[in-house]
Parts: C-alpha cells; sequence; structure tokens
C-alpha cells in the first residue's frame, strides 16, 4: 500500500475512534476538516506480464513462414533454429491467450509435430492468424 493510502486510513481510523468515544467537539472538527484534504488514489492497474499480442502475432507469422517453407539445402541446424524458435512464439501465444499446450514439454519427433499443429489451430481459432495471408 502506498503511504498516502497508509495515512488515510490510519486518519479515519482515529477519526472514527474519537467520533464514537464523545463529546471532544473541537477535535472532532479539525479532524473532519482534515479528511476531505486527504488525496487517496486508487492503485494503478497492474502493468501487462508478457509482450503485446499483436507482436506475437507477427513473430509467429514470420518465424511460421521460416518453418514452414524450408529452401533446399539448409542445414539441419538452422531447420532445428527455426523450429524452436516457432515452438516458443507459440508457447508464448498460448501463454498469453491462457490456452493450454505441450510445446515446451515433448521432446521433437511426431507427438510435437501433432501438438503443433493443434496449438496452430487453437490459435486461429481463438483469432490469432498465424498466416500473413490479407
Amino acid at each position: 500500500m502506498a503511504a498516502q493510502q497508509v495515512q488515510g486510513l490510519a486518519v479515519c481510523a482515529v477519526a472514527g475512534a474519537i467520533m464514537a468515544l464523545g463529546p471532544l467537539n473541537r477535535l472532532r472538527k479539525r479532524l473532519a476538516s482534515l479528511l476531505p484534504r486527504l488525496h487517496i488514489r486508487p492503485p494503478p492497474p497492474p502493468a501487462p506480464l508478457g509482450r503485446p499480442i499483436e507482436l506475437i502475432a507477427r513473430d509467429a507469422q514470420r518465424l511460421g513462414r521460416r518453418f514452414h517453407y524450408v529452401p533446399t539445402g539448409v542445414s539441419f541446424i538452422r531447420f532445428e533454429a527455426a523450429r524452436r524458435a516457432y515452438d516458443d512464439v507459440l508457447a508464448e501465444a498460448c501463454e498469453t491467450l491462457q490456452l493450454p499446450h505441450l510445446l515446451r514439454v515433448l521432446a521433437p519427433g511426431p507427438e510435437l509435430d501433432v501438438e503443433r499443429r493443434r496449438v496452430e489451430s487453437a490459435l486461429e481459432w481463438a483469432g490469432l492468424r498465424l498466416d500473413d495471408a490479407a
């Protein structure tokens, strides 16, 4: 809690206690005149935890092209780097949209390929365009 909020709560608590105790009119009036001067502000909204979904979608489109359309003669290392980057951005999109996924759990292979296709369709269903066609 901010210091102003704590101070405001303390003043309100003391004012309530004094007003309940009895005929301390002068002190009661002084406290009543202080209460409107307190500037109690609501806490700021929480900051987003991750990147904006627009940036994630743009990265997913770019990395999806790189993963799905591999030119001939590309080394395995480049292909694996593209796959990992694409899986990471898909996982980030799922976490942002609170969709379940197993992309960071499964080992490379047919199960991961099936999970990637499932995640792509779930993200498309959620409104995230993975193809860059207009």
